[in-house]
């Protein structure tokens, strides 16, 4: 359904205004494809069978700018999950060259912005994802103008992960910031990629972001995204990847800001014993939005994927998830896991779910689910007759929900910061 007409950002036009601005062939092909595209479809309506649970009509209402109105630097080193880490630091939408450290890097690695890399990060651009597809891939393809490029050689395991870290200073009103971040793993190599996106509590935005990797035989991939921005900012992202034979993909995706808050998570098993892990946390409150759309695609035998996405519903707030898991044709000896819980500390929160199994082989092992529920009064009384206010029984019986799906974090480091973002979204005595 087109909706050019209802947004009040001419983004084709900002896009056509900054065509010339990067001499790459490559590069230029694509962006034409985006905006020929964009300029067809517009953004995504409520007809579209993945958005029909969201409605983007305040985003459409919203005039947005993009450029800052001046460089900002913003002291990242609050916001760091973890402080051994290599280090990228994006300030509304501009390179923070002075907070960052992608210096010193083993051999066989390369880091480098996007803006740096464009020469060799142009074939690797859209090779996940479907310009066609109803959602912003088309917009942030026409847009994309910093992120993040890393190559891991062969045979090399990286002894400290990468965390990009991504801030909406609040210095310029509603900005709009369009990142894409690249990786490409060779084979039997071994990293650890962390998105992690904050701002001001008064700032106001629109994130879009793109998230793509290839991984080449036996290559491990862990991967993070922390995203805790305002409740006044939009954020929409793309986490997309293609994984050869033994490759492993680990994704653990928390989402605790954001006024309206998209995930779309997808990949393609295209190598035998290939494996995808899929681990969410929501935890929303007010009037937030959050949606998380999973499609893992099952294209040859013997791979396996297992997801759990658990969320936690207070005030106002409404999610959605959506997974899907697709066994093709002759993908034989797929074992797939998904699950979907939810609990809903208010009246007024809603929360829709859908997981979904297309099979169309028959030697599989397959099962997902969903749950929606309160918290078991039986266990807030216990806890209330041991000298607990209510709060904290709550914030103890939330937390212990929530566990489920932080443990599954195996680094202790990221497990602990994790841990203390949630504690901080609990109720307090």
């Amino acid at each position: 359904m087109k909706m050019l007409k209802e947004i009040h950002t001419d983004f084709a036009a900002v896009a056509a205004s900054q065509h010339e601005v990067v001499n790459q062939p490559r590069w230029q092909e694509l962006h034409e494809q985006a905006l020929a595209q964009f300029e067809r479809s517009g953004l995504p309506g409520k007809k579209e069978e993945d958005w029909k649970y969201t409605s983007l009509w305040a985003f459409g209402q919203q005039a947005f700018q993009h450029l800052p109105v001046e460089p900002s630097h913003v002291d990242a080193t609050p916001y760091q999950l973890n402080p051994s880490a290599y280090r990228l630091v994006i300030v509304d939408g501009m390179v923070d060259r002075t907070a960052s450290n992608i210096e010193d890097l083993p051999a066989g690695v390369r880091i480098q912005p996007l803006s740096e890399s464009i020469d060799a990060v142009a074939d690797y651009l859209n090779a996940t994802i479907e310009l066609e597809k109803p959602g912003f891939n088309a917009l942030n393809t026409m847009l994309m103008h910093e992120g993040v490029f890393v190559e891991v050689d062969a045979g090399v395991s990286v002894d400290k992960p990468l965390e990009l870290i991504v801030i909406n200073s609040g210095n310029t009103v509603d900005l709009a910031v369009h990142l894409r971040n690249v990786i490409v793993m060779g084979e039997n190599s071994q990293f650890t990629f962390i998105e992690n996106y904050v701002s001001e509590d008064s700032a106001t935005g629109f994130t879009d972001v793109v998230t793509e990797s290839s991984l080449a035989e036996k290559a491990v991939l862990t991967h993070y995204k922390m995203q805790r921005e305002s409740s006044q900012q939009f954020h929409i992202a793309t986490m997309a990847s293609r994984q050869a034979r033994d490759s492993q993909w680990l994704n653990h995706n928390i989402s605790l800001g954001g006024g309206l808050a998209r995930n779309d998570i997808h990949t393609q098993l295209l190598g035998e014993q290939a494996h995808v892990t899929m681990n969410g946390l929501y935890l929303i409150s007010g009037k937030q939005h959050v949606d998380n759309h999973s499609r893992v695609d099952h294209a040859v035998p013997h791979t396996s994927s297992e997801e759990l996405y658990k969320g936690v519903l207070d005030d106002k707030s409404h999610a959605v998830f959506n997974g899907k898991v697709h066994v093709h044709p002759d993908a034989q000896k797929t074992d797939a896991n998904q699950a979907n819980h939810n609990l809903l500390i208010s009246r007024g929160a809603e929360i829709d779910t859908k997981p979904e199994m297309e099979i169309y082989a028959d030697d599989v092992v397959c099962g997902h689910g969903s749950t929606v529920g309160q918290l078991d009064l039986n266990q807030l009384f216990f806890l209330r007759t041991r000298g607990l206010d209510e709060k904290t029984a709550r914030g103890l019986l939330t937390f212990a929900f929530a566990a489920d799906v932080i443990e599954r974090i195996e680094d202790k480091a990221m497990r602990e910061a994790i841990t203390q973002m949630i504690e901080t979204r609990l109720p307090k005595p």
